[in-house]
C-alpha cells in the first residue's frame, strides 16, 4: 500500500507541475490577447465614428450642391462681364501705354529720365 500511495502522490506532484506550467502560460498569454482585442475594439469604433462623419459630410456637400450650382450659374453673367472688363481695361493700358511713349518721343527726344516727362520737379522731403 506504501507504494500505492508513493505512485499517487508522485502522479499529483507531476500533476499540480503541469497545471502550474499551463497557468504560467496561459494567464499572460490572454491577457496580451484580451488587450490586443480591446485596442482592436477601439480602433473599429473610432474608424466607425470616422466613416459616420465623412458619410455626414458627404450627404451635406451633395445636398448642398444643387443650391451650390445654381448660385453659380446666378454669378456666370458676372464673372463674364468681368472677364470682360478687365479684357478691355487690358486693351486700354496697352493703347495708353503706346500712346504715352508716342508723346515721349515727340515732346521730349533728349529727355534724361523718360519716368519724369512731363516737366514736374521731383523734390525730396527730408
Amino acid at each position: 500500500m506504501k507504494k500505492r500511495l508513493s505512485y499517487f502522490s508522485i502522479c499529483c506532484v507531476v500533476f499540480f507541475l503541469l497545471f502550474s506550467v499551463f497557468m504560467a502560460w496561459y494567464l499572460p498569454s490572454m491577457s496580451s490577447v484580451r488587450s490586443k482585442a480591446d485596442e482592436t475594439r477601439r480602433n473599429l469604433e473610432t474608424s466607425i465614428g470616422r466613416e459616420g462623419k465623412q458619410q455626414d459630410e458627404y450627404d451635406r456637400a451633395v445636398a448642398e450642391l444643387p443650391l451650390v450650382l445654381e448660385e453659380l450659374k446666378e454669378k456666370e453673367p458676372l464673372a463674364e462681364e468681368a472677364e470682360q472688363t478687365v479684357a478691355n481695361l487690358k486693351a486700354r493700358k496697352k493703347e495708353l501705354t503706346a500712346e504715352k511713349k508716342k508723346l515721349e518721343a515727340e515732346g521730349n527726344p533728349g529727355s534724361a529720365n523718360p519716368e519724369n516727362s512731363s516737366g514736374d520737379e521731383v523734390t525730396s522731403n527730408e
